[in-house]
């Protein structure tokens, strides 16, 4: 198969010679079926043959290479003058995802005494708390630098932990990241709560962590204007607006309120085309909801997943424009396509994003006179406190029930 990408006989024998070498014909059968161009494949073919010959250099085989070994490869290879990666390091994460089922790049990374607890803490917090994936990481990262602060490598010696030490960290942390303050508070709290429950601590250190003073309700959302909405929707309607995976995504946040999370995570089979409903299973919540599906919305959305969604195996709806045409897998890609597609109709100067479109989707309920739980229904919010923020965007709402100023207006 590689003579379909190298039509050399001399370029096929030095790529069959390498540490690689039994592994890239096959590897060339697996970009053919999943369409990629003959100048992708070749790219990532002569770096995985790259790849494989700097771990030789390194003295370690494919078998026992790691993550850690290919990041250093990466940060080894000289970039281009404009700050890209050359061929021999593209399309790395891609190779590793190919080549773990032949049992190499794959060796996991000895595992800590510390990332046992924090194993453990993170099951926890799916099984029992129900949190997602993204907030789970959030936790683990400042709850790794704890541990290596207080233990260093060594296993974690719970009995040495004092209040004191705690507080100290607490402290060294929020002067780190002062913006970061609620999340090392919060992480570091949930996980002194776990180790009580497993016995391994007293209660009394939980409340050694000092108290973040907050100020419920003292910002509020910034949502598009309502001329601002009917560009958005008129460029969702219109070809030239952006593709049509771009106006679908768009649409479903800015009409339903979605967050981006669900937006992304949306399967084919979630969507009743015969009731008009889609079904959110997969909230940041884990509140599962059912919203109706705007005929406007289900057109362009049909027209995305008829014309121009590639084949593939995967359920999610939006899919990577790029192959091999995977699900948008993080928050930055829907966050991009968002931002982008805003500014191409001309806004900026604020936080241009999917919790924006969310925003105004809330903002709009509210101001058309939805009742308030209604509009928590729709957004899938645990506590009606969350939603009563939006009243404070309805302006014309509150004018009518405003008391005169005492003393007459200033």
């Amino acid at each position: 198969m590689l003579q379909l990408y190298f039509a050399n006989p001399e370029a096929r024998e030095d790529l069959a010679a390498g540490p690689m070498g039994p592994y890239l014909p096959t590897l060339a059968v697996k970009l053919s079926e999943l369409g990629y161009s003959r100048g992708q494949a070749r790219r990532l073919i002569v770096a995985a043959d790259a790849l494989g010959r700097w771990l030789k250099q390194q003295g370690v085989s494919l078998t026992e290479a790691t993550a850690e070994h290919v990041r250093a490869y990466a940060a080894s290879q000289p970039r281009t003058p404009a700050g890209k990666l050359r061929d021999s390091a593209s399309g790395l994460t891609h190779l590793v995802q190919f080549l773990k089922p032949w049992g190499i790049l794959c060796k996991p990374l000895p595992c800590s005494p510390a990332d046992e607890h924090l194993q453990r803490f993170d099951e926890y917090l799916q099984r029992v708390r129900g949190l997602a994936l993204f907030t789970r990481r959030a936790y683990a990262h400042y709850l790794r630098r704890f541990l290596k602060d207080l233990f260093g490598d060594s296993a974690p010696v719970w009995s040495t932990l004092t209040a004191e030490r705690i507080c100290q960290f607490v402290q060294t942390e929020i002067e780190r990241t002062p913006g970061g303050k609620g999340h090392v508070v919060s992480s570091l709290r949930t996980f002194l709560r776990f180790l009580v429950s497993e016995g391994q601590i007293s209660s009394a250190l939980v409340r050694a962590i000092p108290r973040v003073r907050r100020w419920y309700d003292a910002t509020l959302p910034r949502p598009l204007s309502a001329e601002e909405l009917e560009n958005v929707l008129a460029a969702c309607h219109s070809p030239w607006g952006g593709t049509r995976r771009e106006r679908a995504l768009i649409l479903l946040l800015a009409k339903l309120g979605l967050r981006g999370g669900e937006a992304r995570q949306l399967r084919l089979e979630e969507i009743d085309w015969n009731e008009g409903v889609i079904h959110i299973r997969r909230a940041k919540t884990y509140r599962e909801r059912t919203l109706p599906l705007p005929s406007d919305v289900g057109a362009v959305l049909t027209e995305y997943l008829q014309h121009e969604r590639p084949r593939s195996p995967h359920r999610e709806v939006f899919l990577t424009a790029s192959t091999p045409h995977q699900p948008l897998t993080n928050s930055t890609a829907t966050t991009w396509i968002t931002r982008h597609f805003l500014e191409r109709i001309g806004l900026h100067g604020r936080r241009l994003g999917t919790h924006c479109l969310r925003h105004t989707a809330a903002t709009q309920m509210v101001r058309n006179g939805a009742a308030l739980k209604d509009v928590a229904d729709v957004l899938g919010h645990r506590s009606l406190r969350t939603t009563g923020l939006y009243i404070k965007l309805d302006e014309a709402s509150l004018a009518s029930v405003a008391l005169p100023w005492p003393g007459g207006a200033r």
